[in-house]
């Protein structure tokens, strides 16, 4: 059952981007023959006045089919027609509307919270050594470890765990004001009382949130999920992750199928994969945004730099060569994502 959830969350989330591109295409006068809403077969499909509605067997993704969207001008409605910014804002809205539901969805999920997790100290464990003075203190607030910001309480130990040994450098918010405390010794231990290893902090959760507070701990759950990519980008120049930790649609739908799965009642599996859809939607908007041949991201580099070409000579750059880096860049997106399909289903059938 999870899995098929799983699929349908995964599916949804790339109709939400594709209707991004739709809504803007429209607004802009851009011709759409067809949208579409999963992949592979007709299911349903109703003729608009312009537009082909279509419901396909393939419950994965959907697609904006729009007039010249293969870089070649074919009328007033042609997508390469329109002038390069609505072209931009086109490329764009599939990615905004992935944020927009992200963080809606975020927003339920902190609204049905009783308590809220902080990152404020109240207290440490029995024998914690950097205690005091020159050490951390009561009420004082993670803002940083080692350069990365802090923005929720799970940021803490995984941020820790990240840092280089020997020494970690840790800003806190104390009395309103940033306190750098440098080259910290920082390592789990098991102190007495506590049965598996810990850094030695103690945290209190916030037991009657404002909806300030709900609005600030959404905001930074997003902000938390936008630097993902950033932070695993710096966790494979540290060697601390590799090839074999990426993901692809299978591995998704198999962590989401566990997560149900192992879920204790069917409130928490639904709060589960509904936090799992938030992660990535707004992951997917920020992934498709990168300046890569074949994403919307890529795209819009293209025309910037076909842009710049036009001012700088005077003369526009060939449109078939952005098709050219596009399609290649295409194959190479899809030859990256089926080597990383087969890594996940071995994974899966081996473990």
């Amino acid at each position: 059952m999870f899995i098929v959830i799983s699929i349908l969350i995964f599916g949804l989330l790339i109709a939400i981007h594709e209707l991004g591109h739709f809504i803007a295409a429209k607004a802009f006068g851009v011709g759409v023959p067809e949208f579409a809403i999963g992949m592979g077969p007709k299911l349903l499909k109703k003729q608009g006045k312009e537009t082909l509605y279509t419901l396909r067997a393939i419950p994965m993704g959907g697609f904006c089919a729009m007039d010249g969207d293969d870089n070649k001008v074919v009328g007033e409605k042609s997508l390469f027609a329109k002038p390069m910014w609505q072209r931009i804002v086109i490329f764009v809205s599939g990615s905004f509307l992935n944020l927009v539901a992200g963080f809606l969805i975020l927003i339920i999920l902190t609204g049905m919270m009783t308590s809220l997790p902080t990152t404020t100290i109240t207290g440490f464990a029995e024998g914690f050594p950097l205690e005091g003075e020159q050490g951390f203190q009561e009420g004082d607030r993670f803002h940083s470890i080692d350069g990365a910001r802090v923005f929720q309480f799970h940021n803490i130990g995984v941020l820790l765990d990240m840092a280089p040994p020997g020494g970690v450098d840790v800003v806190v918010v104390r009395d309103g004001e940033r306190v750098t405390l440098p080259n910290l010794p920082l390592e789990r231990r098991v102190f007495p009382g506590s049965e598996a290893p810990r850094y030695g902090f103690d945290f209190s959760p916030n037991e009657n949130p404002t909806v300030g507070d709900r609005l600030v701990y959404t905001w930074n759950a997003g902000r938390d999920i936008v630097r993902q990519l950033p932070l695993t980008i710096r966790m494979f120049t540290r060697g601390q992750a590799g090839i074999e930790d990426v993901s692809s649609v299978v591995g998704i739908v198999d962590v989401m199928n566990q997560v149900g799965t192992a879920a204790p009642n069917v409130g928490s599996a639904v709060s589960a994969l509904a936090f799992l859809a938030a992660l990535i939607s707004i992951s997917v908007a920020i992934f498709n945004l990168l300046p890569i041949p074949g994403l919307d991201g890529g795209r819009i580099f293209l025309m910037i730099i076909s842009w710049s070409v036009m001012k700088i000579s005077g003369k526009p750059l060939d449109s078939k060569y952005e098709g050219y880096i596009n399609t290649v860049g295409l194959f190479l997106l899809f030859g990256f994502m089926i080597f990383i399909i087969f890594q996940d289903i071995i994974q899966i059938a081996t473990r």
